[in-house]
């Protein structure tokens, strides 16, 4: 990684970067008021540690021996150590606050049933330049929001982006999956409790002729039991360019 960044070359570091994994749902951890946090790299190289208390990690903090159990709220920054002190990767954070256990990422949302995501794409094609990505099956534009504490959540957010469509996918269209639209350029639909469950909100997709490539749809989620899926899924037609979903962010009641 040195010899990297002195030839000036911008070499992702996610090998050696330290991963934050919640044990249960994170409607679990709300509830309880403890975010049980596992710490690990990928390649297990070099000594984790970690702090609690705002700061970057250092060689001198304290190094992970077992799980974590922190109060919503608590930002936990770590990196991993080599034996002479020199760290492996840019230092990572997690946040424990209620907002950030309930905010997805598109790297955190998962594929609908009998889906896979395959592709991580950029927000406009020919960037020359670091670009928001998207993890995509362009085979459904169906994705899921795993295990949303529907007893806590009242409302959401969505940020959308629309992507190139730039697939020839030829004798494997036929493995394209399409979904009915209402409207003229599709809509956003969103289901509580899977890809089955009752619709939550149906969003209009605006003219991609006149309108930007990123955009936020706002709805009220019915009160539930427990953790279900949250299923968010695109109508737009196959010749109209790619929508994906940028984050979704579940907001409790007021």
């Amino acid at each position: 990684m040195g010899r990297y960044a002195r030839a000036g070359i911008a070499a992702a570091d996610s090998a050696f970067a330290v991963d934050f994994t919640i044990a249960g749902t994170r409607g679990d951890a709300l509830r309880r008021g403890k975010v049980p946090v596992t710490l690990a790299t990928q390649t297990g190289y070099g000594t984790i540690r970690y702090t609690l208390d705002g700061k970057l990690p250092t060689a001198r903090s304290k190094a992970y021996a077992a799980p974590l159990s922190v109060k919503p709220g608590v930002t936990i920054r770590a990196a991993a150590f080599t034996t002479d002190g020199r760290p492996t990767a840019e230092p990572r954070l997690f946040e424990t606050s209620r907002a950030a256990l309930l905010r997805r990422s598109s790297s955190e949302l998962v594929a609908c049933p009998d889906g896979a995501i395959g592709l991580r794409v950029p927000l406009t094609s020919e960037a020359t330049a670091n670009t928001p990505v998207f993890n995509v099956n362009i085979f459904d534009t169906c994705t899921m929001y795993p295990a949303a504490p529907l007893d806590v959540a009242r409302g959401f957010t969505v940020d959308v982006a629309r992507l190139p469509r730039h697939y020839g996918l030829a004798h494997d269209e036929k493995a394209l999956r399409r979904h009915y639209a209402v409207t003229t350029y599709g809509e956003l639909v969103v289901r509580t409790g899977g890809c089955t469950g009752p619709v939550a909100g149906t969003f209009p997709l605006p003219n991609p002729a006149t309108s930007p490539n990123r955009m936020t749809f706002r709805g009220t989620l019915p009160q539930g039991k427990g953790d279900a899926d949250i299923c968010l899924t695109f109508t737009a037609s196959m010749e109209s360019p790619f929508y994906a979903v940028r984050s979704m962010q579940l907001l409790e009641k007021k």
